[in-house]
């Protein structure tokens, strides 16, 4: 009888607290109700750590032409881009190099077969584009290191110097249009290592036998750029 009479008040004693807690629970728990949510509402992004949008960027790269059929041309250029946006730029480019005959041009002109192809070495460019950005990107590196990136689309417009490599030396100017992609790993706030395909397209005027035809310069490049103050 004793071990009952003491066994009773704390079995009330324990019921009671789970009835609290119980309760306690349901009073801190509670739906909220979180409406209609539109889709601009929701994004899978995090902020960009290194943002663009209202920056300049100005960028030297160098590079090579190595697909042309007769020459391959090492270049270095210029560019200055205007971010309008994250995703949208406006940008100028200028480059200058000097294309050398390849080992297929001095095969034809040899002893073995003595011809003097119609080719044209490249001499310089400048356009004006468009920059469109679709994804922005980070890559853990091993666990150690994160490397912030972005994918562009490059389009525009512009004007290729070339001349012959035959002894009359004849230039042309080519007008013509340009697309590329690149890839632009942020180096801070500051600046960007920057790598692209870029392909030129032109029209090009051959004065030796007064024709003209469509030519590509295929070209790949490294480069560094450096952003400017936000405006």
């Amino acid at each position: 009888m004793r071990s009952r009479k003491t066994l009773m008040p704390l079995l009330a004693g324990l019921l009671g607290l789970h009835v609290s807690a119980a309760a306690y629970g349901q009073d801190t728990v509670t739906p909220v109700d979180l409406g209609l949510l539109r889709d601009s509402e929701l994004s899978v992004v995090q902020k960009r750590l290194y943002s663009m949008e209202k920056r300049s960027e100005l960028g030297v790269h160098v590079g090579l032409m190595p697909f042309d059929a007769y020459t391959v041309a090492p270049f270095a250029r210029g560019s200055f881009t205007l971010h309008r946006s994250e995703s949208f730029g406006l940008e100028l480019n200028a480059g200058a190099g000097y294309g050398f005959k390849n080992s297929a041009y001095r095969e034809l002109e040899g002893p073995a077969y003595g011809i003097a192809a119609e080719a044209y070495r490249y001499l310089g460019q400048a356009g004006v584009g468009v920059e469109w950005c679709p994804a922005y990107a980070k890559l853990n590196w091993r666990g150690k290191k994160v490397y912030h990136h972005n994918f562009y689309v490059l389009g525009g417009a512009g004007l290729t110097v070339e001349q012959s490599v035959l002894p009359a030396k004849d230039m042309a100017f080519g007008p013509g249009g340009s697309v590329g992609v690149g890839l632009r790993v942020f180096r801070g706030k500051a600046g960007s290592m920057r790598f692209e395909l870029r392909d030129d397209i032109f029209i090009q005027s051959r004065a030796q036998t007064a024709t003209a035809a469509l030519k590509q310069n295929v070209s790949l490049s490294i480069g560094l750029s450096r952003f400017g103050k936000e405006r």
